[in-house]
């Protein structure tokens, strides 16, 4: 029988409309948007939006998430935070993966994100393989009912010259033909809600000499890599290499629309026209860039010059689809000191934000979401309308609401492929999983020092 979701209020490709019925096909794309309330339909509670896309999630660091906040004086910094996450890492067993994995998952879709693009690294957990680990994202991400691309990461030095890996950095070591064989073997039985790409980790792991022949390897899928997050990033590549990050990546392969570059914080305004003509979205990671300090990505001026940008909640300190778009707007608005930056004249800022990322997150995850139209699937997140915060108003007033005062209860449901994942803005695995999340948050907290 034909799913049929009547929207009294929804944000398709072209804008917000009223009393519309989405039919969808038996593997829950959208078949047809036809006016009005059809027979049999099942009426949404609230306005609808596509759901968001998370361009870039490394879903092992919520676990950290709250437990750095020690100051370590004048040298604190990402890399002393990375010591930190590597060190939560080492105490996690496969099991505890799987569970971390779920919860995290279940965090985001109640934060509005249907669809992760999983930045995998933890190789060899506890001792596993690389497909063993693999498969518990795959199956913590079907347990929790999201979307997923996988994209396993190659991670082959510590450091640009081709430094050899650190201890810590040993489980997720792998050579050219591991990373070729495993993202092989993962392509040939993903389906579904699932993808898979492949991720460099940056070019402080993997030297742009070597990428040729990794792209030669696995010639299909996403491509993507963390690059100039740092400062002390471009100036490690400036001494190695005597050109900046980018363009040393450039020089070396012919960067297209497969590509996502994530962060590129501090790459230079030549290097950010040349990835806008490559048609390379970026991926910009708001709290996780505040938390660690990194710095703001001139996101208006890319997309002036026709390049695209998505989202991702990245170190999933912060799990809400609002709060990183609304970091990403209001760092433009510190950084250019004007107000509703990332929209045109006459716009709604939310609407704007929400469309601009869902759709570059989706060609960014090669995923067929990221807005309602036919032949997308049918991922949707219903506000709660009877909210005290977005009662009585327009749509576009509730979306602007939404992020911009934003409440963790404004979330009524998330749907993937049509199948309701939320409820009354909860998660059903929630409870089953909280104690055991709890459990290895204790133990992880039981080794900071005092």
């Amino acid at each position: 029988m034909t799913q049929r979701l009547h929207c009294s209020r929804v944000l398709l490709a072209d804008g917000w409309r009223d009393d519309v019925t989405l039919e969808l096909d038996t593997d829950g794309s959208i078949a047809s948007i036809r006016a009005g309330c059809l027979e049999d339909a099942e009426r949404l509670p609230g306005p609808v939006l596509p759901g968001m896309v998370n361009v870039h999630s490394h879903i092992h660091q919520r676990l950290i998430a709250g437990l750095t906040g020690r100051g370590a004086g004048p040298e604190d910094s990402f890399w002393s935070w990375r010591e930190r996450m590597y060190e939560a890492v080492g105490l996690l067993s496969g099991e505890d993966f799987r569970t971390l994995a779920a919860w995290g998952f279940m965090e985001l879709l109640e934060g509005g994100y249907t669809t992760t693009g999983e930045f995998h690294y933890p190789h060899r957990l506890g001792g596993q393989s690389p497909m063993e680990t693999a498969g518990q994202v795959l199956e913590a991400a079907e347990r929790a009912g999201c979307g997923l691309t996988l994209l396993p990461v190659w991670y082959r030095h510590g450091g640009f010259g081709r430094q050899p890996l650190g201890e810590r950095q040993q489980p997720f070591g792998m050579a050219l033909e591991e990373i070729i064989s495993l993202v092989e073997s993962l392509q040939s039985t993903a389906g579904g809600l699932q993808r898979v790409g492949v991720a460099p980790h940056s070019l402080r792991a993997v030297d742009a000499r070597d990428l040729p022949a990794l792209l030669e390897g696995i010639p299909a899928g996403p491509v993507h890599l963390h690059i100039s997050e740092q400062p002390a990033e471009v100036e490690a590549c400036l001494q190695h290499h005597g050109c900046r990050p980018v363009e040393w990546l450039l020089r070396h392969v012919d960067v297209d629309d497969r590509w996502c570059l994530i962060h590129a914080t501090h790459a230079s305004n030549d290097e950010r026209h040349a990835l806008a003509e490559c048609s390379a979205v970026i991926g910009i990671c708001p709290t996780t860039e505040a938390d660690l300090g990194d710095g703001l990505f001139p996101v208006r001026e890319y997309l002036d010059g026709g390049g695209r940008v998505a989202v991702g909640s990245d170190s999933n300190l912060v799990t809400s689809a609002a709060e990183e778009l609304r970091l990403l707007e209001w760092g433009q608005r510190l950084r250019l000191q004007q107000r509703n930056v990332l929209c045109g004249a006459g716009e709604h800022i939310g609407t704007s934000l929400w469309q601009q990322a869902a759709r570059a997150g989706a060609a960014a995850l090669d995923q067929p979401v990221g807005e309602l139209s036919e032949g997308c699937r049918a991922d949707l997140v219903v506000l709660d309308e009877s909210h005290p915060m977005l009662t009585g108003l327009q749509p576009e007033d509730m979306l602007d609401s939404f992020v911009f005062a934003h409440a963790g209860d404004m979330i009524d449901e998330v749907r993937v492929a049509g199948r309701r994942v939320v409820a009354a803005g909860r998660h059903p695995a929630r409870s089953e999983l909280a104690g055991r999340v709890a459990e290895l948050r204790r133990r992880l907290a039981g080794t900071t020092p005092s």
